[in-house]
């Protein structure tokens, strides 16, 4: 019989789970998104968003995406955007370009490169925070590199002491939150020990008391809203202590990835 409950209630939390993500599917502008898609260089069934909003059978509007990934692809498949791309340091997608302009495209795109890869861009974009891909050509890639590590030295060295004091913030949240669910519960056993006691006490009152019986009663209605509240209370504060307890984790896993880190930018 618990086998059975546990498999509905797997169940129900998977239906649940299917719905809200239906319902946050059908919020996304999937124009835009199926731009941002093409903009990235990536295709459509290769998006995560795409995936699964499709698994949960939500109405993603497919006409929308199309077009807006069309309307992405033709931007991303143009010159300047080839030149920005590599100038930002990232890969081109020729794939989603091939044509007859794909060879006027990879030539912007080394020109970008070129710029990105410069010695006097270098520490800038150490410092912008993006990781270098290994993108730069031969030639261009021992003056790149020294300088690159010194701005991202200096990019890792902010972000450790910002993580770091998030994480102090996190504890103090923590705490606060911590202490507010001790004392509400103690309260709540107040609570509740008053409410067995009320009632024992209006069990025991006879009907002809009915003035007793009356204000006993008006306790009890009292005590419960009080009950509930604080109940309510309690599970909100659990829920943002754990989503806080969640937070600090990633945050100390990314701490942890930047000192790991700095000791090879010097």
């Amino acid at each position: 019989m618990s086998r059975i409950l546990l498999i509905a209630f797997t169940l129900n939390l998977v239906a649940c789970a299917s719905y809200f993500k239906r319902k946050e599917c059908e919020s996304i502008n999937w124009f835009e998104h199926g731009k941002k898609v093409a903009l990235r260089g990536d295709w459509l069934n290769a998006d995560q968003t795409v995936t699964e909003c499709r698994k949960a059978e939500a109405d993603i509007q497919e006409s929308q995406l199309d077009l807006g990934f069309k309307n992405g692809m033709q931007k991303y498949c143009s010159g300047p955007q080839a030149y920005l791309i590599g100038k930002n340091g990232d890969f081109f997608s020729r794939d989603l370009c091939e044509g007859p302009q794909i060879n006027v495209l990879i030539a912007e795109h080394k020109k970008g490169i070129a710029d990105y890869c410069a010695k006097t861009n270098a520490f800038s974009a150490g410092a912008s925070g993006k990781k270098y891909l290994n993108i730069c050509p031969q030639n261009l890639e021992p003056a790149f590199l020294p300088e690159y590590r010194k701005g991202r030295k200096k990019y890792v060295q902010a972000m450790i002491e910002t993580t770091q004091a998030d994480i102090r913030q996190l504890d103090s949240s923590l705490s606060s939150l911590r202490s507010d669910v001790s004392f509400n519960k103690i309260r709540l056993n107040q609570l509740q020990n008053e409410q067995s006691l009320v009632e024992a006490q209006k069990n025991t009152t006879p009907l002809q008391a009915s003035n007793q019986r009356s204000y006993l009663e008006s306790r009890l209605t009292v005590l419960s809203s009080e009950i509930s509240s604080l109940r309510a209370k309690i599970s909100t504060s659990e829920s943002e202590a754990n989503q806080i307890e969640k937070n600090r984790t990633e945050k100390m896993n990314d701490l942890a990835a930047y000192k790991s880190e700095l000791p090879g930018l010097d």
